[in-house]
């Protein structure tokens, strides 16, 4: 909040209420409490924990868990104060890594999570409820690949991974909506394709955004991670740098493909009024000269007296005669635009 004391605590009026999920695991053991009573928390001596803070609207229950697990008062500060910049950093020696989640839906919602190293204890704070580590749960619960015969660094690493590989989903939608958005920009712009354009280049544009600091924070956090991971993860933080640099490349090529987007429909709507044009222009000079016809007709000329003065109006035939010499001209015109590809929509 603007003005207040560096270190304050103060939680939107609009966070979803707290909740605490605990996870403990070992090789051999595993633990979850749906109902935490946070008296009876501290770093375990064996094992691993896992504390997930769901919703940041409790500010005494966030300041308590500071206290218990050593978190410096301005990291509490940027935990709450959700629209901080992906980052990674250590503090008090506790390794703060602090990410943008998506919900994996279009239109684009990102929330932040943050999560930190405190010894065998790893707490993730995100905002609301639904997350990406459902598969990190499935894992422990089941003992399946390496996450419990490993301890607390590990589990971090899997956390940023899921959070990263959140993104994919995401962005084949955006692959998919491309697609569709161009064949309609093809076949028929309109006002809708140019909201849909504007919308997805916005979108996009928050997205590079978020997964360039992603990629800086994946660089950052390899450079740095001897002091809290182990050799084995710091094989696997490479993956999640790897993840990092390829969400930055399939998001840069979507902006490209937006950009293309917006050339194409204005290219579309150009070439468009060019054919509403080119047909107004081609009806205009099929009846400049049947109105030249018309005109010479309709002159007020008197027969009688003198046979120069447009005898024809006197003839039986003149008047249809009149109309079949205005469809000669018009069918000879038209079949010589249409030999000429006028017609034709290139």
């Amino acid at each position: 909040m603007v003005g207040a004391v560096p270190g304050t605590v103060l939680p939107n009026e609009q966070a979803t209420p707290t909740i605490l999920e605990k996870i403990v695991y070992s090789k051999q053991d595993f633990r979850v409490s749906k109902t935490v009573d946070l008296s009876t928390l501290a770093d375990v001596t064996s094992g691993t924990q896992w504390v997930n803070i769901i919703g940041l609207a409790d500010q005494k229950a966030i300041e308590t868990l500071g206290d218990i697990f050593g978190i410096h008062p301005l990291i509490l500060e940027d935990i709450v104060h959700t629209h901080q910049r992906p980052k990674s950093e250590t503090v008090q020696e506790r390794l703060i890594v602090m990410m943008r989640m998506t919900d994996q839906q279009i239109p684009l919602q990102l929330e932040q999570v943050t999560l930190v190293l405190c010894g065998r204890t790893v707490l993730s704070f995100q905002e609301h409820a639904g997350d990406p580590f459902e598969s990190v749960r499935h894992r422990i619960r089941n003992s399946l690949g390496r996450i419990r015969e490993h301890g607390s660094d590990y589990l971090i690493y899997c956390l940023i991974d899921a959070v990263l590989d959140a993104y994919f989903p995401l962005l084949e939608q955006y692959g998919r909506m491309l697609e569709t958005l161009e064949d309609s920009v093809t076949d028929s712009p309109g006002a809708t394709e140019q909201l849909q354009i504007r919308d997805a280049k916005r979108e996009l544009a928050h997205l590079r955004k978020t997964t360039w600091a992603h990629r800086d924070t994946m660089q950052r956090l390899l450079q740095s991670s001897d002091e809290h991971f182990s050799d084995h993860t710091r094989l696997f933080l490479r993956d999640c740098v790897d993840h990092a640099a390829q969400i930055v490349d399939v998001t840069e090529s979507f902006r490209e493909v937006v950009a293309d987007l917006r050339e194409l429909y204005f290219t579309s709507i150009s070439q468009r009024t060019n054919d509403v044009m080119k047909l107004l222009t081609i009806i205009s000079t099929i009846f400049i000269p049947m109105s030249f016809v018309a005109g010479l007709y309709g002159m007020n000329f008197d027969s009688k007296r003198s046979p120069y003065n447009m005898p024809e109006t006197e003839w039986r035939y003149g008047y249809p005669f009149a109309l079949f010499l205005m469809a000669i001209i018009a069918s000879t015109m038209l079949f010589g635009f249409y030999r000429r590809g006028w017609f034709r929509r290139d």
